[in-house]
């Protein structure tokens, strides 16, 4: 085994040092904290940031006990893709260049092209970032199609106590919370130490405890749009007190068994003695899986004879209509510029992971990848637009 480079050990070793230090600073809350080899483990990405479920206790998700594998109908995909500044990439280019470990085209429910790289393979799970949100915004439809959820008016203090949540939020609407503009303060920046609030409620041990000590308000619920996190956490706690199940169950009640998912999953948590799901991220499956989820929009909600979702629920993401340059939100789902003819949508996470649906195409592209923080995201989806269109012979 090569010997690491002093400098590397001073490094590793005055990190260290600073992540005692912020322990110490957090005073009696540094019990919520995970161990240190793990707080370093994420500092230093010790473990690729696309396996970083390997760090966290997780719920299990069991597969499908009528597991429905997707047909294989491989084609070529020799195009152009359009990139930036202009230029354009081949397929495979474009894989490397977004540091994608799997990618996987589903065009009218065949798969038509597979590509793993770095010795990842179809049984290889990852984690979803942010893509959970839109599993969490699809079962909040599945809750309100089934009548555990009476309406997306409701306030959420109809389901959590006072000292769940503080006063200021009861009146909070589960719409809001699934739009994102609850305007709970919990700033998003992903850098900087312990003492950032999406970092914190990232490896803390007690998700619960984190949401109570929520106070403040960074602007009226329902006002305006501002992505954050800690909404799609506080939607799930909703849903667990709705459906009375872990939100791990009912995801396997709800969408893994009907879905005929074919490979265990997981969903990462606070610890193993809370066992409260990080809603917000960390559903850990395979390509083809995460797949299954898109299909659902693409066939109405409904899988065979099974409504899981209504059908006003599954068109909801198409339709607005993104005449700008930047990226919508809606219902837990990006809108992509340009998106009038097409009404694609897509579920993405931070480093690279997406779930990109078109409905004029009937394609579903998965994405899983280890790539910058919020990278090429409108880019990524003009070339699986592009690609859609190809394979669905719309060129």
């Amino acid at each position: 085994m090569p010997k690491a480079h002093p400098s590397k050990l001073f490094a590793w070793s005055a990190a260290a040092l600073l992540v005692l230090i912020a322990a110490a600073e957090i005073g009696r809350r540094a019990t919520d904290l995970p161990s240190l080899p793990v707080l370093l483990d994420l500092q230093f990405d010790l473990t690729p940031r696309s396996q970083s479920y390997k760090v966290f206790d997780a719920n299990p998700i069991r597969r499908s006990a009528h597991p429905a594998p997707l047909a294989n109908e491989p084609r070529p995909l020799d195009i152009a893709l359009p990139w930036k500044n202009g230029s354009t990439l081949g397929v495979l280019d474009f894989i490397k260049t977004a540091k994608a470990h799997a990618f996987l085209v589903v065009q009218d429910g065949r798969v038509v092209y597979e590509r793993y790289i770095d010795g990842y393979d179809a049984d290889s799970r990852f984690t979803s970032f942010s893509v959970a949100k839109s599993f969490v915004a699809t079962l909040t439809g599945a809750a309100l199609a089934q009548g555990k959820i009476k309406s997306l008016q409701e306030p959420i203090g109809n389901y959590l106590k006072p000292g769940e949540i503080a006063a200021a939020y009861a009146g909070i609407t589960i719409g809001q919370l699934l739009d994102m503009r609850a305007g709970i303060d919990v700033d998003e920046r992903y850098g900087g130490s312990l003492t950032s609030p999406v970092v914190r409620m990232f490896v803390t041990t007690d998700l619960d405890k984190f949401i109570a000590r929520r106070h403040g308000l960074r602007f009226a619920p329902g006002s305006r749009f501002e992505y954050r996190s800690v909404d799609t956490l506080v939607l799930s706690r909703v849903l667990a007190r709705a459906t009375g199940m872990r939100l791990s169950d009912y995801a396997q009640q709800t969408l893994w068994e009907p879905l005929g998912m074919e490979q265990d999953a997981s969903w990462s948590t606070d610890s193993g003695r809370h066992g409260i799901e990080k809603a917000f991220c960390c559903i850990n499956t395979t390509a083809r899986d995460f797949a299954k989820l898109g299909l659902l929009y693409l066939n109405q909600g409904r899988v065979g004879d099974t409504q899981i979702v209504s059908p006003a629920w599954a068109d909801e993401p198409r339709l607005p209509v993104n005449q700008g340059d930047i990226l919508d939100y809606r219902d837990g789902w990006w809108i992509p510029p340009g998106n009038a003819a097409d009404r694609d949508f897509s579920a993405i996470g931070v480093f690279g992971q997406y779930i990109y649906v078109n409905p004029a195409t009937r394609t579903v592209i998965v994405k899983l990848s280890d790539y910058g923080v919020e990278q090429d995201e409108v880019l990524t989806l003009l070339a699986m637009r592009r690609i859609s269109h190809h394979v669905a012979g719309k060129d």
